[in-house]
């Protein structure tokens, strides 16, 4: 091929999104986005902002303002639903990830959270700041200050001590309350039987005893990265890259860009761009020992990650980001939310028309999280996803940051929509991944229809289906083209297609499938390909996996993860 795509720059993609214009873009909605919603994403006048902890003197004063929020959490007794563990133990208990519930629940557990630090830091003003990630390849230094880092003396340092102090108030938390002497799967014990977490016993195995791997980690271990090494790796850097960012934002419907649906949001169903990549691999790089994805060692690495402060600026910008494809998609006439929005009314389910109960939409929306709680410690009035498809819940909205170019000028003229999605299939050739040997797959894409495709400004995803036994939590690398060898390969070749990087242990029904951007990694594999031989993707460990110890120093046997599918799509 002799056309090269840049990660910074895409001519086509840029015209034909800076030639679209909001202002008509309402006029040519198709299904899945009103009028009115448009107008709802394109005029949000927020009372708050987020936002960069690192570009401004505004953004360090915030980290000012959120460390006193920290410390007042912290010494709120246990019994307090908003002490600090108790808010981080939400995300033990209820959250989801790897289906497209994802964003909607964090913007909700974030939304509630700033309000808890806007009473308790006396900020009136304040408003989460962001990890712009893509733009500082680093933990801000301000998150090495005080109580922003979760080594601080402030903070329980041991298992035992965590057991002593929270159990009996996990147990008198009123989560397994039979509401009513009738059980109903909308409620708190509802969803946490559906998880089988039957009472603050399962809870507090996993958080301190789980011998594969518990959830609380020890001072000095709290947090993997250290203030002397705040850099991420390699690997990390090309998962929040500018080309990444871009072709997840340039997803065309919210289950390709959000993750794809499940049949609830405890269940693992396949991970976007967006979460498999910058989200799962930063957590899993601030929570690992010299963010080496290698020896777990941190609190961000796992389901208690909320203890270590970093987290709500991680997913403040996965959140700005979801607000920057939200623009962009009103801008060019395209859906932000599932199929059938159009339909949705107000009236109780049970009057609500069967067309309407029959659309994603319903099903997405009415989706219950129920571990919310507000400012002054109480249960949360919002009590679905669809409460949280818009900014607009809590009243905010971001300073600019990396990603802000796809969405369109408002004063140009609309071009035509792109075609739909393609999707060329591929054929598994090895299935079994194992110690140092790759699963493989070929697929066939013709030279001129791959040329066409970087020509015209499309993004192409490689969509990889695995099938984890157990949950295995090992790191893997895609390769595309490349060696035989791959003991050479590593994030710095011109090879190296992406990480797969699990976060959490969540259950699911099937394998999992991945989306990893083509991107400019298809020059230099391109070059060595002749004519229309099929593209060669292989899934491998991560150099030096195989030798890790696992979770507090505990080993890990290897465990074998078989590739079951691979396509190629284009959008």
């Amino acid at each position: 091929m002799s056309k090269k795509l840049t990660p910074d720059f895409d001519p086509h993609r840029r015209t034909v999104l800076t030639r679209t214009g909001a202002a008509l873009a309402a006029s040519m909605l198709p299904i899945g986005l009103s009028s009115a919603q448009s107008v709802d994403i394109m005029k949000h006048k927020p009372r708050y902002r987020r936002l960069n902890a690192s570009a401004s003197k505004a953004g360090e004063r915030m980290l000012k303002s959120y460390a006193k929020a920290v410390r007042a959490m912290l010494a709120l007794p246990p019994e307090d639903p908003r002490n600090w563990y108790r808010h981080a133990i939400i995300h033990t208990l209820d959250c989801p990830h790897g289906n497209w519930w994802f964003l909607p629940w964090h913007r909700g557990y974030l939304g509630w959270f700033e309000e808890i630090c806007r009473e308790l830091s006396g900020n009136p003003q304040f408003a989460l700041p962001y990890w712009d990630w893509t733009a500082e390849q680093k933990i801000p230094d301000g998150m090495f200050d005080d109580v922003l880092d979760p080594n601080h003396s402030a903070y329980i340092p041991t298992a035992t001590d965590f057991d002593r102090r929270l159990r009996a108030a996990v147990a008198d938390s009123g989560y397994w309350n039979l509401a009513n002497g009738v059980f109903d799967r909308r409620t708190q014990l509802g969803q946490l039987l559906a998880r089988s977490v039957r009472f603050e016993q399962d809870v507090m195995f996993d958080i301190v005893a789980d011998p594969s791997g518990r959830l609380f980690y020890e001072q000095p271990g709290a947090r993997g990265v250290r203030r002397e090494r705040p850099e991420i790796n390699a690997a990390t850097a090309d998962s929040v890259s500018k080309a990444t960012i871009i072709a997840a934002l340039n997803a065309p419907d919210y289950p390709t860009f959000a993750s794809p649906k499940s049949s609830n949001h405890a269940t693992s169903a396949g991970f976007g761009i967006l979460e498999g990549r910058p989200h799962n691999s930063v957590h899993r790089c601030v929570g690992s020992r010299d963010c080496n994805f290698v020896e777990s060692m941190g609190f961000m690495s796992d389901m208690l990650s909320p203890v270590d402060p970093i987290f709500f600026l991680h997913h403040a910008n996965m959140d700005r980001l979801w607000d920057v494809w939200e623009r962009k998609q009103a801008a060019l006439g395209l859906p932000t939310l599932p199929a059938g929005v159009e339909l949705r009314t107000d009236l109780p389910d049970a009057q609500k028309s069967p067309a309407e109960r029959a659309t994603d939409y319903y099903r997405w929306a009415r989706e219950p999280f129920l571990f919310f709680v507000d400012k002054d410690g109480k249960p949360a009035a919002k009590t679905t996803s669809g409460d949280y498809a818009a900014m607009a819940a809590f009243n905010y909205d971001y300073e600019p940051g990396s990603g802000e170019e796809v969405v369109p000028r408002t004063n140009t003229r609309p071009r035509a929509r792109p075609a739909g999605p393609r999707v060329f299939p591929g054929k598994v050739t090895r299935r079994t991944i194992a110690d140092a040997k790759p699963g493989s797959a070929e697929v066939a894409v013709p030279a001129a229809t791959l040329e066409q495709a970087v020509a015209s400004g499309a993004t192409l995803v490689a969509n990889i289906t695995l099938h984890f036994h157990d949950m295995a939590h090992d790191p893997f690398m895609v390769v595309l083209d490349g060696p035989e060898d791959l003991s050479t390969v590593d994030a710095t070749s011109p090879f190296f297609l992406g990480t797969i990087v699990m976060f959490g242990k969540h259950s699911h029904s099937g394998p999992l499938t991945f989306a990893v951007p083509l991107g400019d990694k298809l020059s230099a594999a391109g070059n060595a390909r002749r004519g229309d031989a099929p593209l060669r993707l292989r899934v491998a460990p991560m150099p030096g996996a195989a030798a890790a110890k696992g979770h507090h120093g505990t080993h890990e046997a290897a465990v074998g993860v078989e590739l079951v599918a691979v396509n190629i799509e284009t959008y």
